[in-house]
């Protein structure tokens, strides 16, 4: 039975170890948390270098959420939305997007919505620099 419980306790623990070993690689990651019926906005600093980044929203949360990538000009704070979606799933939402960051002159803004009215969500939003 004690042996049971252990790799039961291994197994579980698995998934979490191997989470925790990546999140060097990313450029940004944050884990927000969204009580029901509220709208967050998380600006991201781009660093001072030219490039193509890949935004990705995963949650497990019981939806609907609604997530969206807003580009910020850094020179007069004007923001344009570049992508916008609203996920229905009950469990597995997923959401990418690519912020094509050129010219160095924008940041990068992500708007996510929880339309729950009895359960909040906790998303993980990840930003990588992608590789050419």
């Amino acid at each position: 039975m004690r042996l049971w419980i252990f790799l039961l306790f291994t197994l579980l623990a698995m998934p979490a170890m191997a989470a925790g070993e990546h999140k060097e690689d990313y450029l940004y990651y944050r884990e927000v948390n969204l009580a029901p019926y509220q709208h967050l906005r998380e600006f991201f600093d781009i660093p001072n270098r030219a490039g193509v980044y890949e935004v990705t929203l995963v949650s497990d949360s019981l939806g609907p959420l609604t997530f969206a990538v807003l580009r910020v000009s850094k020179e007069d704070d004007v923001e344009m939305l570049m992508k916008k979606k609203r996920s229905y799933h009950i469990n597995n939402h997923e959401f990418h997007a690519t912020f094509k960051n050129l010219k160095d002159t924008d940041d990068l803004l992500v708007e996510i919505t929880n339309s729950n009215p009895l359960w909040g969500a906790k998303v993980s939003v990840i930003v990588v620099e992608a590789t050419e």
